[in-house]
């Protein structure tokens, strides 16, 4: 019973250090872009569900690697389009769509054929 409670304990804490060490990636997104207390202030700007990346997240991995920082990561980033729908990652975040969920992108203005026609005059 001792080694299931020990184990249990070990496992509790472990998942705690991910998750809080985790945090400061959110942290500097958060505080480049100005998202704090929006839509994207939360584990979903990178992950699908549980700890599954999502496109941006592996996109922001890999620059954050090749950078040696956070920050720089995310910069390197931003004209790329990591879920391919049409849309840079820096507009999807300035527009509080999630870069990385090519379901979640810009909404398209509609468009009245007086607009169009206004075009040609």
């Amino acid at each position: 019973m001792k080694r299931i409670t020990l184990f249990v304990a070990v496992l509790l804490f472990a998942s705690f250090v991910v998750v809080v060490a985790k945090s400061t990636y959110l942290t500097s997104f958060n505080t480049l872009y100005g998202t704090d207390n929006k839509i994207l202030d939360t584990c979903s700007t990178c992950h699908n569900s549980g700890y599954a990346l999502n496109p941006y997240a592996v996109d922001f991995n890999t620059k954050r690697l090749q950078t040696g920082s956070a920050t720089m990561g995310l910069q390197a980033c931003e004209m790329m389009d990591s879920d391919h729908d049409g849309y840079t990652n820096i507009a999807e975040i300035e527009a509080l769509t999630f870069p990385g969920n090519p379901a979640s992108s810009l909404p398209v203005e509609e468009t009245t054929w007086g607009q169009v026609k206004a075009l040609f005059q």
